[in-house]
């Protein structure tokens, strides 16, 4: 009997171990298929939200393109391409919002490497407006004049963290020239190029008056015409936040207008998704 029992034993553990090993096979099975079905619908999801952002940024090309034939004497935040930004906004799946910014209120610095004394003083004033360091300003020119124009802030030595906070909501270096756009831009950028203060003032403050812009007759009465600003734009950043399903994608796209011989047009010359940079991509070659 004692080896019987033992027998029997070593069917039971035998038994117990199939058993176990059966359930844990079970187990990863489904935690496998579990797992795939997660994935497959994070990437659905995110698949979602892609196509929203770019939804969102066709929307913007429209308006701008629109606006080309509507209103191509100026270019200003009340106009109907810039309502097209949006705060964020709930949907049944998700959410999203979108921002426009016009990248000609802010001082071009690659157009600044081959100008002469005039665009230098420019950008002593505003490095002076900023409270940067004076060396500030060399530094930025001699990279500029010595290796080309930039492709981002984050290129040039010498601009540390708190130098490219200070300088990129004035400041960028962009893929096209064009003039500042004396409806977008703040009054900082105003007075560097105009080289003064109480002008950029009375410019914006008469823009507010006048709902957020003012036209060709408003700058010539107040003896603001100079070289190096306008009244329009060509060149666009979108920022565009969407989620679906708990799945969050950040694009940033850069929308150029050109107009030529009987054409006018809106084109995305650069587009990324991916994490918040603060900037906008270089254009594609």
């Amino acid at each position: 009997m004692r080896a019987r029992d033992t027998e029997d034993g070593v069917i039971l553990v035998n038994v117990l171990v199939t058993l176990a090993i059966a359930s844990s096979l079970v187990v990863l099975m489904l935690t496998s298929q579990d797992s795939l079905l997660d994935r497959a619908r994070r990437v659905s999801a995110t698949a979602q939200a892609e196509a929203l952002a770019l939804g969102a940024e066709t929307s913007v090309l429209v308006a701008l393109r629109r606006d080309m034939e509507a209103g191509p004497e100026t270019d200003h935040y009340a106009e109907a391409w810039a309502l097209a930004s949006q705060q964020e906004v709930e949907l049944e799946t998700g959410r999203f919002s979108v921002e426009i910014r016009d990248a000609h209120a802010r001082l071009d610095l690659n157009g600044l490497a081959a100008g002469g004394i005039a665009q230098v003083q420019v950008l002593s004033r505003l490095i002076d407006e900023l409270e940067l360091p004076p060396e500030t300003g060399p530094r930025i020119l001699t990279f500029l004049r010595d290796r080309g124009p930039a492709a981002s802030l984050e290129q040039i030595p010498g601009l540390d963290a708190v130098a490219i906070e200070r300088l990129r909501p004035v400041a960028d270096v962009l893929p096209v020239p064009g003039k500042i756009n004396l409806n977008t831009a703040d009054a900082q950028v105003i007075g560097a190029v105009l080289q003064s203060r109480t002008a950029a003032r009375r410019l914006v403050a008469l823009r507010e008056r006048n709902g957020g812009w003012v036209e060709s007759g408003d700058v010539a009465a107040l003896g603001l015409i100079g070289a190096g600003v306008g009244l329009v734009s060509d060149l666009f950043d979108v920022t565009v936040r969407a989620e679906v399903d708990g799945m969050e994608v950040h694009l940033e796209s850069r929308l150029q207008r050109r107009r030529g011989m009987g054409t006018r047009e809106v084109v995305v010359i650069s587009r990324r998704f991916g994490p918040e940079s603060g900037g906008i991509p270089t254009p594609d070659p």
